[in-house]
């Protein structure tokens, strides 16, 4: 019987993408890779497994300052492995506990540089410009690298305005939306009183400047008003 104990001491498991630390007498002796059964000598013997599967860190909330002073809620999703086993034991406490601090404090201080969304096509949080996926997953690497750590993306999930602005940003963009839309009907309604204008003149219609402003005043006044125009007829 302690024959047949003794035995299953010497072997030691290890299966597809997970990797032993050994250790003898608190020292570190090797790190085995491949899958398969392995014979490890009993004494004060510590054998440690640390898996190199792909992990997903969902980290929810955090409350951060944009570029512009908005404070904004952003949840991000990190993909990392372990790629050096002996880094990952050695050198942190924990690295999935080490991972998740790092990665927060990245993301604050990469999203606090940009503002939540922009005018133009500059880099801002909201379109999630490529460029700042980069900067975010960049900055995390370096960082998480003294744990054997490799981060294989960086994505904002959620992304929204704080609570307390969330009404007053809202009617800022009904604000901006009711001023583009009005924009786009003034250059519409100029054009076609334009087009009015000369098309009763091409029938051989003469107008005078005060018909041709009255014609053009009128078609602009029923394409941009609220209300449905009422016709009038003059006496």
């Amino acid at each position: 019987m302690q024959l047949l104990q003794f035995f299953f001491l010497l072997l030691s498991v290890l299966v597809v993408l997970q990797e032993v630390i050994v250790q003898r007498f608190g020292e570190y002796k090797k790190t085995i890779t491949s899958p398969g059964l392995h014979w490890c000598f009993p004494n004060q013997l510590q054998i440690s497994h640390v898996s190199t599967k792909l992990n997903t860190l969902d980290l929810k909330n955090i409350k951060i300052i944009d570029s512009i002073g908005n404070p904004i809620n952003v949840s991000a999703i990190v993909v990392y492995k372990v790629v050096n086993s002996k880094k990952a034991f050695f050198n942190v406490e924990d690295y999935d506990s080490f991972i998740e601090d790092q990665s927060q404090t990245v993301i604050r201080q990469v999203v606090s540089k940009y503002p939540y969304e922009t005018d133009d096509d500059s880099p801002n949080l909201k379109k999630e410009n490529k460029e700042i996926q980069i900067e975010l997953r960049n900055v995390l690497q370096e960082k998480v690298a003294i744990a054997g750590i490799y981060v294989k993306s960086v994505m904002l999930n959620e992304l929204s305005y704080a609570v307390e602005i969330a009404a007053a940003m809202l009617k800022k963009q009904q604000a901006k939306a009711i001023v583009d839309a009005r924009e786009i009907i003034l250059n519409g309604t100029i054009g076609l009183a334009v087009g009015a204008v000369e098309a009763v003149e091409s029938n051989g219609i003469t107008m005078s400047d005060n018909q041709k402003a009255q014609l053009v005043s009128n078609i602009l006044t029923v394409s941009l008003s609220d209300k449905e125009a009422q016709p009038t007829v003059q006496l």
